[in-house]
């Protein structure tokens, strides 16, 4: 008994060595290497005929299950975790507030890391009170009615679906489904190896019959990793920065989380890294765009500037402006006329947005 014991674990270890070696020669191993480490476990008796047929066969089904998803798997997962959420919930029945929330998220994701994804980005409204965000494989994104409740301007709306959309659009979801499922993988081999060694063991049955991991559940309630909710506020500041959307509109979306005593809210607060480091990261990048932003100012009024030197020059023959039309005065103008462009887009944001929240 204590024989088969240390060979079962044996077995194990050679899996997890297996996994391992998977991982760090990105899921390629020689079936020359492979065959020559079965051989000496077998010759040493570590392992019996039937084990390293097991261990070939695991083998093979890590390369094929750690192959990259098609566009097609991806969009079929997607729809699949989107119908298990619409199970869940109902979809908010308000075309209006929908087609104004696309109209929004569309725009970014033609921004996001994949902007023109075959079947498009996919955003709907979810009929709940609670604060929850499904961001699927796809472009599929699914938002309840409570967190957009916690949006105060579209700004915050729109850093809410950067934010959400970059899930999608970085593969966040497929990175989580693809580690699990190798899990499950480790564990049906694992199992079948110990059912080798000891026939009678009925945990080996209720093991398989776990392996499939469900991955709504896992999103819903772990949420994504630590390293992947930081990538995704990286992503969510550059598309609001490239889209014109004020930054600080996610640190206040963050700080609105933060604030709340609501235990729905606070739920989809603990799903993502303690706001304090969010923020952190979150205004050093803020700093780097605003720097951006300044340069593009200035590198705008230069040429702004040298182009009224040269229509001038050429104009009057003497290379300066006449001096009750300086260029500086003409800038002015242009900088005036600039700011009354920009002016309505802001105006128009807050009166839609306005008319809009009336409908979360």
């Amino acid at each position: 008994m204590h024989r088969v014991a240390v060979r079962s674990r044996i077995v194990a270890v050679s899996l997890a060595v297996f996994l391992a070696a998977s991982s760090f020669v990105s899921c390629t191993v020689s079936p020359e290497a492979l065959q020559l480490f079965l051989n000496q476990a077998l010759l040493q008796g570590m392992i019996t005929p039937e084990q390293a047929r097991l261990i070939r066969e695991a083998a093979l089904s890590f390369q094929n299950e750690s192959r990259p998803f098609t566009y097609e798997e991806e969009y079929a997962i997607g729809r699949v975790v989107a119908a298990a959420v619409l199970s869940q919930y109902p979809v908010y029945n308000q075309p209006e507030l929908t087609a104004y929330v696309n109209k929004i998220g569309q725009g970014l994701a033609f921004f996001s890391a994949r902007p023109l994804l075959p079947q498009g980005y996919h955003i709907l409204i979810l009929d709940s009170e609670e604060a929850h965000a499904f961001a699927a494989p796809g472009g599929f994104v699914l938002i309840t009615r409570g967190l957009l409740k916690l949006t105060t301007s579209e700004d915050m709306l729109a850093a809410l679906l950067a934010h959400e959309i970059s899930h999608s659009a970085l593969g966040h979801g497929l990175v989580s489904l693809a580690s699990y499922r190798m899990g499950d993988l480790a564990m049906y081999y694992a199992a079948l190896s110990t059912q080798q060694a000891n026939a009678d063991n009925k945990e080996t049955a209720a093991l398989l019959s776990a392996a499939v991991h469900d991955f709504v559940s896992l999103i819903s309630v772990q949420g994504y990793s630590q390293a992947m909710e930081f990538e995704a506020d990286a992503e969510a500041m550059r598309m609001l920065y490239e889209t014109g959307y004020r930054n600080a509109a996610l640190e206040d979306f963050i700080h609105m989380l933060a604030g709340s005593q609501d235990e729905c809210i606070q739920q989809y607060s603990v799903q993502h890294p303690l706001p304090a480091e969010r923020l952190t990261r979150i205004s050093v990048i803020g700093q780097q765009y605003a720097q951006a932003a300044a340069r593009a100012v200035r590198l705008q009024r230069s040429r702004k500037a040298a182009s009224l030197l040269r229509v001038e020059s050429e104009s009057t023959g003497i290379g300066y402006p006449a001096a009750e039309r300086s260029v500086f005065g003409l800038e002015a103008e242009t900088g005036s006329s600039e700011a009354m462009r920009v002016a309505p887009l802001e105006l128009i944001r807050r009166e839609r947005f306005g008319a809009m929240r009336r409908l979360f």
